[in-house]
């Protein structure tokens, strides 16, 4: 394994974990695709499925315990970077590898041995978003699992997390830590990220749809692009015993990663009438969210996204002098934001919100107005929460299921989304590991 990276010190503050390495305008195309040899040369100490697994599996149990050095050198680093806090980071840290269990990772070893000669990519490219740390792990442990040589990007806004993960399954286990490189160069790098798609035979690529679209002409390129998640809360969840601990876990849902990645919720419906249970609600993820400002401190906001949420919160008290039924809660310095409206704008239903806590929650009559309200977000929505009682939340999950959304969960799970999860519909998974 070896991890060449190409970081900004000063963006970073001072050198730390992942940022000692090549200048980027010391890389050159050839160092990406030896890298890529290597890592497809690596092959003859393949570690195998279940090897691999395991060794992952240990390397994921270090990284869930907040005090593995690796870990909390990297969260610190990447929270001077980004502006990010370390509690809102360690939590959601938490949150992404909590389904990288060794039995997860097992079922995964299993489905590749059944699978048997399926034709597998050799050689997996990775281009990782800078959004959220972390994203692409499940891709990326699949693919390893699988049997790939993986090559990493990772994203100038983020060159840590990635880099400080290989060197820990190297340290683990040397033959599986050979099968994945970890580098960093700054989009301007368009050579090298042209020799990435050249020299590895499948690369998947995060990013914002722009990004997504740049690569669309390349045939190996598989492309995760801007993707949205809401929830749906039914009448069995607004109960006086459920709806305060309901708030809290969308809140969660709301603060973690800065509300910045696809499993981020950005619209909360709920089904009442007339709508005093979604304003009730409303208030109660307020107050949450106004907690969680003091054990997970906010980001220090862009300038860019700062002004869109003055923006929205300007709009929203506009709406109410007009007359139109709409409320603003908000916290002080733009630390978090929720717009309430008790019945659902048949012209723009569905709101993504600027980030950084910023949260609609809008009332619904019944599901057949809550399909309305997703329908023309359908396609591009990752995850939904779902909270009701046991027969509301199996109606509701089995309604957003045939839609065709990836990912339904409970409240306060949206960042924790199984391994075997069909991310962007599937279709990487089944060609790591043989569909089900």
């Amino acid at each position: 394994m070896s991890v060449s990276t190409a970081s900004s010190q000063a963006q970073a503050g001072a050198p730390g974990p992942g940022t000692a390495g090549l200048d980027s305008s010391r890389l050159i195309e050839s160092d990406i695709a030896s890298a890529a040899a290597r890592v497809r040369g690596a092959e003859n100490v393949n570690p195998g499925a279940d090897r691999m697994a395991r060794a992952l599996a240990r390397a994921f149990e270090l990284w869930r315990d907040r005090d593995y050095a690796r870990r909390s050198e990297a969260i610190a680093a990447i929270a001077r970077s980004a502006g990010y806090s370390v509690a809102m980071l360690e939590n959601s840290i938490d949150a992404l590898l909590k389904p990288f269990t060794i039995d997860a990772l097992k079922s995964i070893a299993a489905r590749v041995s059944a699978s048997g000669g399926i034709d597998r990519p050799k050689t997996a490219g990775f281009i990782a978003a800078g959004n959220v740390a972390g994203a692409g792990m499940h891709e990326i442990a699949i693919a390893l699992v699988a049997g790939a040589g993986v090559l990493v990007k990772t994203a100038s806004a983020e060159p840590i997390f990635f880099a400080e993960f290989a060197r820990t399954l190297a340290e683990i286990d040397p033959d599986a830590g050979a099968r994945i490189e970890v580098f960093h160069w700054s989009r301007a790098r368009a050579d090298l990220t042209a020799a990435l798609i050249a020299n590895c035979e499948r690369v998947v690529a995060y990013g914002d749809d722009l990004t997504i679209e740049s690569l669309h002409s390349r045939p190996n390129v598989i492309g995760f692009g801007s993707r949205v998640s809401a929830a749906v809360v039914a009448p069995g969840a607004t109960d006086p015993s459920r709806i305060d601990r309901v708030a809290e876990l969308l809140a969660r849902d709301v603060a973690l990663f800065e509300q910045l990645g696809c499993l981020s919720l950005h619209h909360v419906f709920v089904v009442s009438h007339p709508g005093d249970a979604a304003r009730d609600l409303a208030i109660r993820m307020s107050a949450a969210l106004e907690r969680m400002g003091k054990s997970m401190p906010p980001a220090k906001i862009p300038l860019r996204d700062a002004a869109e949420i003055r923006g929205l919160r300007e709009r929203a008290r506009w709406r109410r002098i007009a007359g139109e039924p709409v409320e603003l809660f908000e916290g002080d310095r733009l630390e978090w934001t929720v717009v309430f409206e008790p019945s659902s704008a048949r012209d723009d239903s569905f709101k993504v919100s600027p980030g950084f806590r910023t949260v609609h929650v809008t009332g619904v009559r019944d599901l057949g107005e809550f399909r309305d309200c997703i329908a023309g977000v359908s396609g591009r929505i990752e995850a939904m929460a779902v909270a009701g009682d046991e027969s509301e939340a199996a109606g509701i999950g089995a309604t957003v299921e045939a839609i065709g959304i990836p990912y339904v969960c409970a409240p306060g799970e949206m960042q924790s989304p199984p391994l075997d999860w069909r991310h962007g519909g599937g279709g990487f998974i089944d060609m790591m590991v043989g569909a089900r």
